[in-house]
C-alpha cells in the first residue's frame, strides 16, 4: 500500500465538510494517547504497542507544528515500519520521516477538503492562503507544499 492509502484509509472518520480534521477523535479510535514534554531538539517520539500507543510531542512547538507532528507520528504507528518506537529530529532515516511527512500532510490536508476550502476563498487570493491555513489549522509552509503536491499550485 502507499503511503498516501494508510491516511486516506482514515477518511472514513473525516467529515470532509467540517473542517479541521479531528485528529484527538481518530487517535482515540486507535488507542493512541498524546502527551507534551519540554524538549529542546526533538518535535516528536512515537511508541507503539499491539495494545497501546503514545505520542509524546514538544510542547514548545506552535500549535499547527505540533498537529504535524502528531500527524506524523501517527503516520509512524499506523504504517507498518519495523520499529516500535521513533525520535523524529533532523538526519535520522530520511525514507521513512519523508513517508511520515506524506502521511500527515495528506491526513491534515485531504485533498477533497483542501479543493473544497481552496475554491470557497477563490475571491480574495491575498486572503486564501491564510483563511485555508488558519481553517485547517496548518502551517503556510505545508499548506503550500500540499498545493504543489496536489497541483493546486504550480510555483
Amino acid at each position: 500500500m502507499r503511503v498516501i492509502d494508510y491516511a486516506r484509509e482514515l477518511f472514513k472518520y473525516i467529515d470532509m465538510n467540517s473542517p479541521p480534521v479531528p485528529l484527538d477523535e481518530i487517535l482515540k479510535k486507535f488507542n493512541t494517547k498524546v502527551f507534551y514534554e519540554d524538549f529542546e531538539k526533538i518535535d516528536g517520539i512515537a511508541l507503539k504497542s499491539p495494545k497501546l500507543s503514545v505520542i509524546v510531542v514538544n510542547k514548545n512547538l506552535q500549535l499547527v507544528r505540533q498537529r504535524f507532528t502528531i500527524a506524523h507520528e501517527f503516520g509512524h504507528i499506523i504504517m507498518p515500519h519495523k520499529s516500535r518506537y521513533f525520535i523524529c529530529y533532523s538526519g535520522r532515516n530520511r525514507l521513512m520521516e519523508r513517508a511520515a511527512n506524506r502521511f500527515a500532510a495528506e491526513l491534515l490536508m485531504p485533498e477533497p477538503m483542501l479543493r473544497n476550502l481552496w475554491k470557497k476563498y477563490s475571491t480574495n487570493r491575498d486572503f486564501q492562503v491564510d483563511a485555508v491555513a488558519h481553517i485547517l489549522q496548518v502551517s503556510k509552509t505545508a499548506l503550500y507544499a500540499r498545493l504543489r503536491e496536489v497541483g493546486i499550485l504550480y510555483r
